[in-house]
């Protein structure tokens, strides 16, 4: 009984100093979204937008006239120590443990300076490697101040809405700072592009855009579009809508399952058939590294289910007709692969497929694999892809209403 006297108030004290660093809420203020800019010398411009957490609460009566959030911006050699600095202007203690979302300018992004600026960033421990990187084609301050969407109130909010929106169309891609300590070896890392800035044009694809060129009228002021591509920590270029949709297919698991998308309609050329495509299997990826150059094949399995028709063809009953619409189907999308690919190699010379993961698994060896030197053997791979759809429904109605007249 002495012994466990003796024992117990040591053992009451070490249970007890791990509440030595709480924080009551209130002294809290959660940066939600975090920007980065280029500054002179070396530095950075870190904008920490702060939530409020009356407004969007229960409690929001008692903050009506309050904004949603607080934005500010400091100067500083790195985000820990803007983070430090900025209290001296913030009446709460910052927190990163909420920080979902980091916005990154392309003017940064594009400099060596990016990746110490995110490598040295996770020595803090509030900082999590599932946060998203946005690469904005403005300065980060600028795009964080002018997104102001009319629907959410929380800034918090409206980027998780959109995450689930992303990943849903496949516009963009899903992009973590994992992903990107992921590939730092020579593969292409796939970041979101926005901008809150304008340049519009018109296409008949509707996924052919980069943020700021889609044609909208109303709505928030954020455009989402494509992705900003970068190779050994540095940007080096961009991807469309449609050509980033197009990279997440050729991959081997996708984290978006299904995408809506027109094609050419093979019957009437002026109009176009609305289809959804539906990633039923893996992709099939087969590389031969023994072969010069090295091959590789590719099969991607789709599901169709043709949702609108606007040329009112029956494509229902005609089975001759079907079969004109799924090789349509298929023909441009290896025609838009094909490009995509060549692309990848004459102007990136790298591969955002993750098809080095293949290539790795035919070495014994991290060395033999490194002497391979699958980055230079890729640009002139000899590749084929084959994009293998089948048609599964027609929607609610098979055959469109016609018009008799007498």
């Amino acid at each position: 009984m002495r012994k466990l006297s003796f024992l117990l108030p040591w053992v009451f004290m070490l249970i007890l100093t791990a509440c030595g660093d709480r924080a009551e809420l209130e002294d809290l203020g959660h940066v939600v979204v975090l920007g980065v800019d280029k500054a002179e010398d070396h530095q950075v411009a870190v904008t920490f937008q702060i939530a409020n957490p009356q407004v969007g609460s229960t409690s929001q009566a008692s903050a009506e006239n309050e904004p949603p959030s607080d934005i500010l911006t400091i100067t500083a050699p790195d985000i820990v120590s803007a983070k430090e600095l900025a209290q001296s202007v913030a009446s709460r203690k910052l927190n990163f443990t909420h920080l979902n979302t980091m916005i990154i300018s392309e003017e940064l992004a594009r400099t060596k300076q990016f990746h110490h600026v995110i490598a040295s960033s996770t020595g803090d421990r509030e900082m999590r490697r599932e946060i998203h990187i946005i690469i904005s084609k403005e300065k980060a301050s600028e795009f964080i101040h002018a997104n102001k969407p009319k629907l959410e109130t929380r800034p918090h909010k409206y980027y998780a809405f959109m995450q689930d929106r992303w990943r849903d169309i496949g516009f963009v891609p899903d992009a973590t700072i994992n992903r990107y300590f992921e590939r730092l070896s020579g593969e292409l890392f796939l970041a979101i592009y926005a901008t809150t800035t304008r340049s519009p044009k018109h296409e008949k694809d509707e996924d052919q855009y980069l943020a700021g060129q889609v044609p909208q009228q109303g709505g928030d002021p954020v455009q989402v579009m494509g992705s900003a591509v970068f190779k050994f920590g540095q940007m080096i270029g961009t991807l469309t809508g449609e050509e980033t949709r197009i990279a997440l297919f050729l991959r081997p698991k996708a984290v978006n399952r299904s995408v809506v998308a027109s094609y050419p309609d093979p019957r009437k050329k002026d109009f176009r058939v609305t289809v959804r495509l539906l990633r039923v299997s893996p992709t099939d990826v087969k590389i031969n590294v023994h072969k010069d150059p090295t091959e590789v094949k590719v099969r991607v399995p789709l599901k169709v289910q043709v949702i609108q028709i606007p040329s009112l063809v029956d494509y229902v009953l005609d089975l001759k007709y079907q079969e004109q619409l799924k090789r349509a189907i298929k023909e441009s999308l290896e025609s838009k692969a094909n490009a995509l690919v060549k692309k990848t190699q004459e102007q990136f010379a790298s591969e955002p497929f993750k098809w080095y993961l293949f290539a790795r698994k035919e070495f014994w060896t991290m060395k033999d694999y490194r002497e391979y030197q699958w980055e230079k053997k890729y640009t002139e791979a000899k590749v084929q892809i084959e994009f293998m759809p089948s048609i599964e429904s027609f929607g609610k109605q098979f055959k469109p209403p016609q018009i008799h007249e007498q």
